[in-house]
């Protein structure tokens, strides 16, 4: 919430989800109702019994307005691939870099534990759940593809060289080289 009233007053974001392994839903549906103006349903929980989809609810007059850059790859998984193709189904924002991981079932963690004396705690997860777009497709496997598809080279990762940012950055009417913006 503070980062978002920070944003604010900025007339262009670039949210990096490169990396990001996704997380709880409930965040997911807290940011994802900070870029609309409307309540939007990020997407339907089909398993075998009913459960509730994912919605964001609009933050009605705390909403960021300005432009939305989302930045993804291959290790982007989860809660930060729905919200790429939310913001990609609404035509909120730019989805810049590779296609994401396509890892995005819901799951329910269970811990165990056996013997008696020395204990062994281990746990399992098990798929609950696949989670359907408003466009009534699953991301599982598929991934997001980006509006812009843009990678950096070998030489680009041995030079610590971000021409991602750096693109996204020049979307957003600020220049920053790849150099720079790989020491950011």
């Amino acid at each position: 919430q503070a980062m978002m009233g920070r944003a604010s007053k900025f007339k262009s974001l670039i949210i990096d989800l490169r990396g990001n392994g996704g997380g709880y839903t409930d965040a997911l549906a807290k940011l994802g109702g900070y870029f609309f103006d409307h309540d939007v349903k990020i997407a339907d929980m089909k398993g075998r019994k009913d459960m509730k989809p994912i919605l964001a609810k609009t933050r009605g007059s705390s909403i960021y307005k300005g432009q939305l850059l989302v930045l993804i790859d291959s290790e982007s998984a989860s809660a930060s691939e729905l919200f790429a193709r939310t913001i990609q189904l609404e035509k909120r924002g730019q989805i810049i870099g590779d296609r994401s991981q396509g890892a995005v079932m819901a799951s329910r963690h269970y811990d165990h534990e056996t013997g008696v004396g020395q204990v062994l705690y281990f746990g399992n997860s098990v798929t609950v759940a696949d989670l359907i777009m408003s466009d009534g497709k699953s991301l599982e496997k598929g991934g997001v593809i980006p509006d812009e598809t843009l990678l950096p080279t070998a030489e680009d990762l041995a030079a610590q060289r971000d021409p991602v940012l750096s693109r996204a950055a020049e979307l957003a009417n600020v220049k920053i080289d790849p150099a720079k913006a790989g020491s950011l």
